[in-house]
């Protein structure tokens, strides 16, 4: 029996993110929001033209 995947893109860089139920597809994100040198690429260049 194959488990249901959930999935969700990230808001700043649009990576898609998976995980088995809705707690861990949130906990994954939040992981790569942490870890992820893209992500923290596209917030730096955000932060530079005062969006965020």
């Amino acid at each position: 029996m194959e488990k249901k995947r959930f999935k969700i893109k990230c808001q700043d860089c649009d990576a898609e993110i998976t995980g088995f139920s809705e707690h861990h597809v949130k906990q994954n994100l939040y992981i790569h929001q942490q870890t992820s040198q893209k992500h923290k690429d596209i917030l730096k260049i955000l932060k530079k033209r005062g969006i965020m």
